[in-house]
């Protein structure tokens, strides 16, 4: 059971002083007369502290072992009797070291321990139907807040599948438009090739990197590495067919990369930034593209010098893009890091294949 909040102290002192105050009428009443304001004031911390005892740390705890409860709890009660006498002896006790005249003096030590006990059942009866309303209420409140989850968990279900059918449509949709892009391509490039060969060639490369684009990686979301840099290698050719063989890009594997496999579509967006942000006409420094396979791991690095004006907003993106794929696959066990100036960029990307 939890404990006292501070918001509702307020409350609590407003039961207390009301308890109190009908009490204090009562006795007035019969007696006629008041004790001294340290003997009422011992008693009721005392009675208080009882009541509050019981009802959040005696009762939760004893119920909080639902098979031994009716066991414990019986117990639990004698032993708080036992308790409420032996701290009512010490404040009496307290109360006749300090002078302190008190209402009910020890005469009969048998009628103490009767009046005494009766006391502390009165306070432990009103702290348990205390402890029980707060439990009550406190089940309702979770019962509420577990339905309110019920709810939105259903209300999310309802919008994934909502959100599913429009991807499914979505996708159905875009598989036409590229399929027809495909077809398209090939009827150009048979077209073509009886005219032009180099342009057929390029026709062929588009087509490819489309198809490979388009093509779906296996079930564990993975394409294998030959086929990433076999796909990198067309993008590069047509792009050099674009600017007449005219760009300064040096592309370099190394190690086996047959056996490996990797998420599709990382390595070409790197690459793209080379050609998107790069100065690729500069022959001083001609910009590399290096795959290296060793010990199981991957290691590709983009670099180049930056043009002084592009139309593109910058590497930012993409990159983040990168990021969130790879961290869903790989998690811990890739590695990007970006060096950057004004004038140059260099990308170096790690994985454990």
């Amino acid at each position: 059971m939890k404990t006292l909040k501070f918001e509702n102290l307020k409350l609590h002192i407003i039961f207390w002083s009301v308890f109190i105050s009908y009490e204090f009428a009562v006795l007035y009443s019969f007696g006629g007369k008041f004790s001294n304001f340290p003997d009422y004031a011992g008693h009721y911390i005392l009675n208080i502290g009882t009541f509050y005892f019981n009802a959040h740390i005696v009762l939760p705890n004893a119920v909080s072992n639902n098979k031994k409860s009716f066991i414990i709890i019986p117990f639990a009660i004698i032993a708080e009797l036992l308790l409420y006498l032996v701290l009512k002896l010490l404040l009496y006790q307290f109360y006749s070291y300090c002078g302190i005249k008190i209402s009910e003096p020890i005469v009969n030590i048998v009628f103490f321990i009767i009046g005494s006990s009766w006391r502390a059942v009165y306070f432990i009866g009103l702290s348990t139907g205390y402890w029980l309303a707060l439990s009550t209420i406190q089940n309702w409140k979770k019962i509420a807040a577990l339905e309110n989850v019920q709810l939105r968990n259903e209300l999310q279900t309802q919008t994934l599948e909502k959100t599913l059918l429009a991807t499914e449509n979505a996708y159905l949709r875009s598989q036409i438009n590229p399929h027809f892009l495909l077809n398209t391509l090939n009827f150009l490039y048979n077209s073509v090739s009886k005219f032009s060969e180099k342009t057929a060639e390029s026709i062929l490369l588009l087509s490819d990197i489309m198809r490979y684009a388009l093509t779906n990686a296996d079930s564990d979301g993975k394409v294998k590495l030959e086929s990433e840099i076999e796909h990198i290698n067309s993008f590069i050719k047509l792009n050099q067919a674009r600017f007449d063989d005219r760009l300064v890009i040096d592309f370099l594997t190394e190690g086996e990369i047959e056996k490996y496999r990797i998420i599709p579509l990382i390595l070409i967006t790197l690459t793209e930034n080379v050609f998107k942000y790069g100065d690729l006409l500069n022959e001083i420094y001609p910009a590399k593209i290096i795959a290296i396979i060793e010990n199981n791991s991957l290691t590709f690095i983009t670099q180049n010098s930056k043009r002084k004006k592009t139309n593109y907003p910058g590497y930012g993106i993409g990159i983040k893009n990168i990021k969130s794929r790879l961290e869903m696959y790989y998690q811990y066990q890739y590695e990007l890091s970006i060096e950057e100036n004004e004038s140059e960029y260099k990308s170096t990307l790690k994985i454990e294949l």
